[in-house]
């Protein structure tokens, strides 16, 4: 296997990294899920959203218009896209665009649909459920063509933090331009591996099937809706048991009922209901974890290692960037998908100030969502400063985090370091700032962050949010 963290030689695994791991040899059976995106409220997959919507808002506009040229020029403009390693293999790389004739069916597929025709579909994540000859693959690399430049960035993100060169890439395909909402040629800088550019994929926005599946829909939401009617409207789909418990064998749903797409738009056209509670229950699936992906993982031995590690590394500033990278591991294990994107040493006030790891707010439930539904918190993001002292931390490093607060990040933050000597003169100085409304600071030490990796460790993970609550009212009454 060729993976990713191994050709560039960064340290960690699936568990530490924000992206998917991807083996440069072969593709991963993943997909990027445009549903999967969508319903997240994160500052990355808002901006995907956007991007998304435009482009099909586009190509749905140009269709009712019956502008056939441009269309096909939207359209025509995709490609499949292997420099991100997931979906099916499909032979040696072509950089080729679809070309007209594939950009013709696709759009006479959409034109001829009861989902358009009727204006049920609005969504690129809908295709695959009501148009005929879309698949999750199609769906995938429409996805990835229309977010290449989002995921660009994405990606030199990824490689800023753990060190991987770039280089420039000229033929990689067009961009989604938002503003002009049409496609524009740029140059991107990615990493490469035997000549191949390499998108980096956020593993939060991958599923091994997409969220919204047809097959899935048909079988467990319309047959078995189905199923129910007929049983409550009689007739002869019913049949009496012996015990006079009266049935409707799902195989004779089916064969009245085969699946065409073009009918499961007519069905979700009548009960649209349907189609939302499916999507709420794929909504609530949430992310894949790492244990998924990699199949081979034990978060709780891995937990062990981390904090073992952790324990092994010295203070002091020779040792300090060894301790920022263990300390971003450790953080990216504890607390995805609740914080996502992290990004290093992250500029803020024009350059004025830098920061050592910052983390978009992606939680939906526990310690760091109260932090972003709070009215004083506001925690889009997270900043989370790192220090290897010896020494102990005093006012100066407490202001420089709280520094890092304000209106469009949110004013709560993290400060790891490795002991406090006097923990309740530092408690008294994060309440004191927490009392003057300049925002909330929690300091970890290693003692913090082993007690969060046990817990781990005996399958305890709901203890974390117990302990940060713990934390954060020691500063806070």
């Amino acid at each position: 296997m060729a993976q990713f963290s191994k050709v560039f030689k960064i340290s960690g695994n699936q568990s530490t990294f924000d992206f998917v791991d991807i083996d440069l040899s072969k593709d991963t059976r993943l997909y990027l899920d445009p549903y999967a995106i969508q319903i997240r409220e994160d500052e990355w997959s808002a901006k995907c959203t956007d991007h998304i919507r435009s482009f099909f808002v586009e190509v749905l506009a140009a269709l009712r218009k019956e502008n056939d040229h441009r269309v096909i020029h939207l359209l025509s403009q995709l490609h499949e896209p292997n420099e991100t390693f997931l979906g099916q293999s499909r032979g040696a790389p072509s950089g080729r665009g679809w070309g007209n004739d594939k950009a013709a069916l696709l759009a006479a597929a959409l034109r001829n649909s009861r989902a358009f025709n009727t204006g049920l579909i609005s969504d690129i994540s809908e295709a695959e459920l009501f148009i005929r000859g879309v698949g999750p693959d199609m769906i995938s690399d429409l996805t990835t063509n229309i977010l290449r430049g989002l995921l660009a960035e994405y990606t030199a993100q990824q490689c800023d933090l753990h060190g991987v060169k770039l280089q420039p890439i000229n033929a990689l395909g067009p961009i989604w331009n938002l503003a002009r909402r049409d496609w524009e040629a740029q140059a991107l800088m990615l990493p490469r591996h035997r000549q191949r550019p390499i998108l980096l994929v956020p593993k939060f926005s991958v599923r091994f099937r997409l969220s919204l599946d047809s097959q899935e829909f048909y079988n467990k939401h319309m047959i078995e809706f189905l199923r129910s009617e007929y049983l409550q409207a009689g007739g002869a789909l019913v049949e009496t048991l012996k015990n006079k418990k009266k049935v409707v064998y799902k195989y004779k749903v089916e064969e009245k009922h085969p699946l065409i797409k073009d009918d499961l738009a007519a069905f979700v056209v009548m009960h649209p209901e349907i189609l939302e509670i499916y999507k709420a229950l794929k909504g609530a699936a949430g992310p894949l974890g790492s244990e998924d992906i990699d199949k081979s993982f034990n978060e709780r031995e891995y937990a062990l290692l981390l904090a073992n590690a952790l324990a092994g590394i010295p203070t002091g500033n020779k040792d300090a960037t060894r301790y920022h990278d263990h300390a971003l591991a450790i953080c990216t294990f504890l607390f995805y998908p609740q914080l996502i994107t992290p990004v290093k040493e992250a500029e803020l006030h024009e350059g004025r100030k830098r920061l050592d790891i910052r983390f978009s707010n992606s939680a939906e439930a526990g310690f760091f969502h109260k932090m972003i539904v709070s009215n004083q918190a506001r925690a889009v993001s997270v900043p989370v400063e790192c220090k290897n002292y010896q020494k102990q931390i005093a006012n100066p490093e407490l202001d420089q985090l709280s520094g890092r607060f304000g209106h469009q990040r949110g004013f709560f933050g993290l400060l790891l370091c490795r002991s406090m000597d006097d923990r309740e003169a530092i408690i008294k100085r994060c309440r004191d700032t927490a009392n003057d409304q300049r925002g909330y600071m929690l300091v970890l030490d290693d003692t913090d962050v082993i007690a969060m990796l046990n817990y781990v460790a005996e399958g305890r993970r709901r203890e974390i949010d117990k302990l940060l609550d713990a934390r954060f009212a020691e500063i806070t009454h």
